[in-house]
């Protein structure tokens, strides 16, 4: 009698898991799907000093620019989205390419020359929204936190 229940149970829920499973896989796809959406927009904030602007698209490509003064740089790449509320940025291009060296002769003068700039390192971010158009990112690396702000 025991077994023969223990069967129907099984039976039961292999039943069961072929729906249910589906539908697991099915809304979380969903929910990463939605968690993108929430992400895909133009993003900008300021910190230290530098205005950030983070433009993330829905084909899981982004574009960054930073702005110091007369400085700006840029760089872009594919996004990924990984579980809990983690952004991984990927760097593939990236401005400027070349930066100016200071080399000084002697006790006075010296000279400039343009020497290659290094692929930024890109980062890994947890994202919390702070509301609708409203998030913060954190560098995993340096705990550095940044409000952002969707714009248009």
């Amino acid at each position: 009698m025991e077994s023969r229940l223990h069967a129907g149970l099984g039976a039961a829920i292999l039943r069961h898991c072929k729906f249910v499973l589906p539908a697991i896989l099915a809304l979380g796809s969903v929910a990463v799907s939605a968690q993108q959406n929430n992400l895909v927009g133009k993003w900008r904030g300021v910190y230290r000093g530098i205005t950030l602007t983070i433009v993330i698209q829905p084909n899981g490509q982004y574009t960054q620019t930073a702005v110091s003064g007369t400085i700006q740089t840029m760089q872009s790449g594919p996004y990924k989205l990984v579980a809990p509320s983690t952004i991984i940025f990927s760097v593939t291009e990236w401005e400027p390419k070349t930066m100016q060296v200071y080399h000084p002769t002697g006790t006075v003068g010296g000279y400039y020359s343009s020497e290659p700039a290094s692929k930024p390192p890109g980062a890994t971010d947890k994202y919390v929204f702070n509301g609708p158009n409203a998030m913060t990112l954190t560098d995993l690396m340096n705990r550095g936190s940044i409000p952002m702000t969707r714009v248009p």
